[in-house]
C-alpha cells in the first residue's frame, strides 16, 4: 500500500505562494519515494488547484463559511486572520478530511495561523506530525519540525516550544528547494562581481508592485542600462502596469509566472527582491541581492543575511523609495568587489540538498 503524506497550506495575496510551493516541492521530493500526498486547502485557493494537481498530487478544499469569522481574543495568534474561519472550524474540517482520506503517516502543516492546539486537535494513531515554521510566535506539538531561516539564536529559538523530544531541522542548509536549483547551480560560472543583467522578482503577488519601484530605480541610473528580467507571480494584481512599464523600458524582459527561475538566477548577476523562501533560492546560486521586505515575518531572515554580508537590506516596502534602491544599486555596480563578496557568503549558506536531508530525516524517523 501506498504511504500518504496530507499537507495542511493555504496560499493568498496576502500569504504569498512561498508557502505552498515550497510544500509543493517536499511533496515532489516524497513522491519519488513512493508517498503520496494530499493537499488541504481553504476554497479561496481554488484558484490554484490546478497548479498542485498538475505536479500529480491530489487536493481537497476545505469550505470557507458564507460570512469570514476569524479567531478573536486573547489566546488568537498573530496570523488569525490568514484563516476565514476559527482555528478549531478548521481542526475539524481537517479531521474529517483525514478520515475520508484513510491512512496517512505524516500530517505536514505550514500555516501561520495554527499552532500545537490544532496540531492536537487533529492527532490520531500512526499519523506523525511535521510543523513547518518561519516565525517561532506559537507551540508546537509535532515529531518534527523544520524551520529553515538563518537567524541569531536559532538553536535555542524552539526551546520552549516544542516538546524535547521533538526533531528539529534548523538552518538554511534544510532549505526546500526545487531540484531545478542544484542543477543550476552546477552551471553556475564563478562571478566576477560586474552587474551586466540584473532580476526583479518579488514573489508571486507583490502587492505593494515593488517590482515597479525597482524597474522605475533602473531606468533612472545614470550608467547604460544593464539588461533586465522581471518576473511577476500569476496572482500579480499590478501585472498589467509592470506590463507597461517593461515595454518602455530596454533590454527589458517579463516573465509571467516564469518555470524557469532558476535558470534567471544563474544568470543575473544581482537581484531586487523580497525576503521568503527567494532567498535561499538566491543564496543557492549565489546571487547578490538588494532586498526589501514585503512582510514582517521575512524580516528576521533578511536582516541576519545582511549581517553577514549575503545581501543588502534596505527595509520595509511602506518606506523604502526609488531613490534609496537606485543609489544601492549604483553604489554596487561601482564596487565589484562589493558585489563578489556577497555572493561568496551567499553560495556558502545553501548548497541545494535541503530537501533530500528534510526527506532523509523523515524517513529515518520511527513511527509513532
Amino acid at each position: 500500500m501506498d504511504k500518504t503524506a496530507v499537507f495542511r497550506v493555504d496560499a493568498s495575496v496576502e500569504m504569498g505562494l512561498g508557502h505552498l510551493t515550497r510544500c509543493l516541492t517536499l511533496a515532489n521530493a516524497l513522491a519519488g519515494g513512493g508517498m503520496r500526498s494530499c493537499f488541504l486547502m481553504r476554497s479561496h485557493a481554488a484558484g490554484l488547484v490546478q497548479m498542485v494537481e498538475k505536479a500529480g498530487h491530489a487536493v481537497r478544499l476545505l469550505p470557507d463559511p458564507v460570512r469570514p469569522a476569524s479567531e478573536t481574543g486573547n489566546d488568537a495568534l498573530q496570523h488569525a486572520h490568514w484563516l476565514p474561519t476559527t482555528r478549531q472550524q478548521d481542526a475539524e474540517q481537517t479531521c474529517s478530511a483525514l478520515v475520508s482520506i484513510g491512512s496517512a503517516e505524516w500530517l505536514i502543516v505550514d500555516h501561520y495561523a495554527l499552532d500545537a492546539r490544532w496540531e492536537r486537535a487533529c492527532r490520531r494513531e500512526g499519523l506523525r506530525i511535521l510543523a513547518i515554521d518561519d516565525l517561532a510566535d506559537r507551540d508546537h506539538d509535532c515529531e518534527m519540525l523544520l524551520d529553515q531561516n538563518l537567524v541569531l539564536g536559532m538553536e535555542t529559538r524552539y526551546r520552549d516550544r516544542v516538546s524535547a523530544a521533538c526533531v528539529q531541522l534548523l538552518g538554511p542548509s534544510y532549505a526546500l528547494l526545487r531540484p531545478e536549483f542544484a542543477a543550476q547551480r552546477r552551471l553556475l560560472a564563478q562571478r566576477d562581481g560586474r552587474i551586466d543583467r540584473i532580476l526583479i522578482c518579488f514573489g508571486g503577488s507583490d502587492p505593494t508592485n515593488e517590482t515597479a519601484k525597482a524597474l522605475k530605480a533602473i531606468g533612472s541610473l545614470s550608467v547604460p542600462q544593464p539588461a533586465v528580467d522581471v518576473v511577476v507571480g500569476l496572482t500579480n494584481p499590478n501585472a498589467a502596469s509592470v506590463e507597461l512599464l517593461c515595454a518602455r523600458m530596454a533590454n527589458t524582459e517579463l516573465y509571467r509566472g516564469a518555470n524557469n527561475i532558476a535558470e534567471l538566477m544563474r544568470r543575473a548577476d544581482l537581484s531586487i527582491g523580497a525576503g521568503g523562501v527567494m532567498s535561499w533560492e538566491r543564496c543557492c546560486l549565489g546571487l547578490p541581492t538588494i532586498a526589501v521586505h514585503i512582510a514582517v515575518n521575512q524580516v528576521g531572515a533578511l536582516t541576519a543575511l545582511a549581517a553577514v554580508g549575503a545581501l543588502d537590506h534596505l527595509g520595509d516596502s511602506a518606506s523604502v523609495t526609488v531613490e534609496q534602491i537606485a543609489a544601492a544599486l549604483a553604489a554596487l555596480i561601482a564596487s565589484p568587489a562589493q558585489v563578489r563578496a556577497m555572493a561568496e557568503v551567499a553560495i556558502a549558506l545553501v548548497d541545494g540538498a535541503g530537501t533530500d536531508q528534510v526527506v532523509a530525516r523523515m524517513h529515518s524517523l520511527p513511527s509513532s
